[in-house]
C-alpha cells in the first residue's frame, strides 16, 4: 500500500514522539540517585515498611531505592559499616555496641518506636522460673532477640546469665526451630500470638508489658555518608515518612501488601494482628521521631550488661536536623 505524503509526515511525527518518550523515561530514571537501605526480612508487618516503595514516594524525591532485607539487627549493622548500604533500620542495641568499639553510626529517624515482641516457649514450659538452664535461640550473640530476653528474664526475676545461647537465624528460622523442640524459648515478633496453638508453642509473655520501654526500629547512617549525601539522606526520609503515613491510614492496602511481600495468602491472620497492634498501640512513627528517652534507658541497659564500655554521646548519636528538613521537603 502506498502511503501519502500526509500519512508518511505523521508516521514520522508519531515515531519521533515515541522517541521522544523513550529518551525522556530513560534520562527520567538515570536522574534517580541510587539508595540501598538495609532492613530486618520482611515479616507481617512488612506493608507498614515497604509502602514508601510501593507507592513511589522515593522516586518522587528522585531516589533510586532499593530494600536490602537482611537476618537481624547485628547482620544489617554489618552490612552498613561494611558500605554495602546507604542507610538501614535496626533495633539500636547493636548499632550502639557498635559506635562504642569505634564506629560512627547516626539516628536520623524512626519508624516503630514500640516493640511488638513476646517471648516464646515449648509449651510443657509453664513458667519463667523454669527457663533457667534452657537454651534460647537468637539471630546473633548480642543481637536484638538476645538483649531483649535477658532484659524480660531479668525484670522476671531470672538471672539472665544462667540461660544458653544457640545463633539460630532470623524470626521464622527461630520459631521453627522452637515449634520443631530444637531449643526451648526466643524473643520473637508477637505476629505468631495467632498461631502459637497450632504451633505448639506459647507466649510466656509480651515485651510491651514487660520492657514498655525498649525501642523498635531506628534509621541509621554512618556518618561519613551523611556528611557526604546529606540532601539525598533527607529526601529518602521525607518518602519513608510519606509510606508510613499512608500506610497508617489505609489498612487493607498495607496488609494487602504485607501479604504480597512475604508472599502469604492475604487471609493470614497475621497481617491484621500485627498491623491493629501497631496502630493500637501508636508503635509507628508517622513523623520518624527519634525517641530519644527510649534510646537513653537502653544505652543504661547496655551499660548493665557490660556490652558497652561508656555512655553514648547522645547529642553526636542522634541528629535531628535530617528528619526536620524531611518534614519540611513533605509539607512541599
Amino acid at each position: 500500500m502506498r502511503l501519502t505524503t500526509a500519512t508518511k509526515l505523521v508516521s514520522i511525527v508519531a515515531a519521533a514522539a515515541g522517541l521522544s518518550l523513550v529518551l525522556t523515561v530513560a534520562a527520567s530514571a538515570q536522574s534517580l540517585t541510587k539508595w540501598k537501605h538495609g532492613l530486618v526480612s520482611a515479616k507481617g508487618d512488612a506493608g507498614i515498611y515497604f509502602m514508601a516503595l510501593e507507592k513511589g514516594y522515593f522516586k518522587k524525591h528522585g531516589l533510586d531505592v532499593e530494600f536490602v532485607e537482611l537476618r537481624g539487627d547485628a547482620d544489617v549493622v554489618r552490612a552498613l559499616l561494611a558500605d554495602q548500604l546507604s542507610s538501614a533500620e535496626f533495633s539500636p542495641g547493636p548499632s550502639m555496641v557498635a559506635n562504642d568499639r569505634g564506629a560512627n553510626i547516626v539516628l536520623i529517624g524512626s519508624s516503630m518506636s514500640g516493640f511488638p515482641y513476646a517471648l516464646y516457649a515449648r509449651k510443657e514450659i509453664k513458667s519463667w522460673e523454669e527457663l533457667k538452664g534452657k537454651t534460647f535461640g537468637v539471630s546473633a550473640p548480642g543481637s536484638t532477640p538476645d538483649l531483649i530476653a535477658r532484659e524480660m528474664l531479668r525484670r522476671k526475676g531470672v538471672d539472665p546469665n544462667s540461660i544458653n545461647i544457640a545463633a539460630v537465624g532470623g524470626t521464622t528460622a527461630r520459631i521453627q526451630a522452637l515449634a520443631g523442640g530444637k531449643i526451648d524459648a526466643t524473643a520473637a515478633a508477637s505476629e505468631y500470638l495467632p498461631a502459637q496453638d497450632k504451633l505448639g508453642i506459647k507466649a510466656l509473655g509480651l515485651a510491651k508489658d514487660i520492657v514498655p520501654e525498649w525501642p523498635r526500629f531506628m534509621i541509621g547512617i554512618r556518618k561519613g555518608t551523611l556528611d557526604q549525601q546529606r540532601a539525598d539522606a533527607v529526601k529518602f526520609l521525607a518518602g519513608y515518612i510519606e509510606g508510613l503515613a499512608y500506610a497508617m491510614s489505609h489498612r487493607d492496602e498495607a496488609l494487602a501488601l504485607a501479604a504480597k511481600i512475604t508472599k502469604k495468602p492475604p487471609s493470614d491472620p497475621i497481617f491484621a494482628a500485627v498491623y491493629d497492634e501497631a496502630k493500637q498501640g501508636n508503635y509507628v512513627s508517622t513523623t520518624a521521631e527519634v525517641p530519644a528517652d527510649k534510646i537513653k534507658w537502653l544505652q543504661d541497659v547496655l551499660l548493665k550488661a557490660k556490652k558497652l564500655t561508656k555512655p553514648v554521646d547522645i547529642a553526636q548519636y542522634i541528629d535531628p536536623s535530617v528528619r526536620a528538613d524531611a518534614l519540611k521537603l513533605v509539607k512541599k
